[in-house]
């Protein structure tokens, strides 16, 4: 099986690093974008398996990406990472509308988020 694909979009800078360094390192293949447009051109180009998106972004936002994708690539698994919290709201409106899974920033733990990615890829069979 070929490398997974991961698309990171995320106006936070340290955060794109960490996210490509540490997929990288365990063999995903990276792609990461600072706008909504740019990281939808990415979604597009390289039809990743997973999707990492931030929900506060300039111009389009992640509640704008998470239904781009649900419409044009069904199969690709969306997780939504945000420091906006109100109490679970957020969360259960963004999973009802398809997102795989929620995580709040800071992410707590770079190994949750990985074993969440990895159950979000397509199963071997």
């Amino acid at each position: 099986m070929a490398n997974p694909k991961l698309v990171a979009i995320d106006d936070e800078v340290e955060f794109i690093k960490t996210i490509d360094h540490f997929f990288t390192a365990r063999g995903y293949e990276v792609h990461v974008a600072m706008t909504g447009a740019s990281g939808l051109e990415l979604v597009d180009y390289h039809q990743p398996n997973v999707v990492l998106v931030d929900l506060k972004l300039p111009g389009m936002d992640g509640d704008e990406i998470l239904q781009h994708i649900r419409r044009t690539h069904p199969n690709i698994k969306v997780i939504v990472i945000t420091a906006y919290n109100d109490g679970g709201k957020t969360r259960d409106r963004l999973l009802s509308l398809g997102a795989f899974a929620h995580f709040d920033k800071p992410v707590s733990s770079l190994r949750d988020l990985f074993d969440t990615v990895k159950r979000a890829l397509p199963q071997a069979g």
